[in-house]
């Protein structure tokens, strides 16, 4: 029986520039031919600062990709070449999560995925798998890829501060965490880590 997954994922086609979507794009190419079927939550493109149609071309056929509502506040909520902090917390890509929640909830009601699995380096995927997690009780794999504080980074202490509570709920309540080297090689707090 097959098996689904809800992928949330900023870095995916159409953005250009990232070859942080190549990962994405793989786990969306070669999970079917492990018995799971990946449904992918992505942002609205106009969230990309640059955007290239071509790539496209690289989503597999039966992999549907849904999009919600983002923006980016720097682009996009700028006045007079500034904008409020708050509305980039924990990074600008905070407003996907108004989009993304109702969107998940959506596909989540429609597709009934066995797993959810959002994937770091934007803050906010954490956010909205932390939240579609929280309504549902569906198991939530964390993709952090790095962690997402170390000792001198964020260095912004604001944003770092965003960044460790996303980071802190976010092991705190998904099922599984997945980094791409030893998390025990920097220093991290272990008892979050299950």
């Amino acid at each position: 029986m097959v098996k689904r997954v809800l992928m949330i994922a900023y870095h995916f086609p159409p953005m250009h520039g990232s070859s942080g979507m190549q990962r994405t794009l793989r786990f969306a190419r070669y999970l079917p031919d492990h018995g799971w079927e990946p449904i992918v939550l992505a942002p609205s493109p106009r969230a990309y600062q640059q955007t290239d149609s071509g790539q496209l071309a690289d989503i597999p056929q039966q992999v549907r990709v849904h999009r919600a509502f983002a923006l980016d506040t720097a682009r996009h909520l700028t006045v007079m070449g500034r904008y409020p902090r708050v509305l980039a917390l924990p990074d600008r890509w905070v407003s996907w999560w108004l989009g993304a929640v109702p969107a998940g909830w959506a596909l989540i009601k429609k597709y009934k995925p066995d797993v959810i699995w959002s994937t770091y380096p934007i803050a906010t995927a954490h956010l909205i798998g932390l939240s579609l997690h929280r309504l549902t009780g569906i198991p939530w794999v964390a993709d952090f890829r790095d962690p997402m504080v170390q000792p001198d980074y964020p260095a912004d202490p604001l944003t770092y501060r965003a960044f460790e509570r996303v980071e802190n709920k976010t092991v705190e309540h998904c099922s599984r965490a997945v980094f791409a080297y030893p998390v025990f090689s920097i220093p991290f707090n272990r008892e979050r880590i299950r």
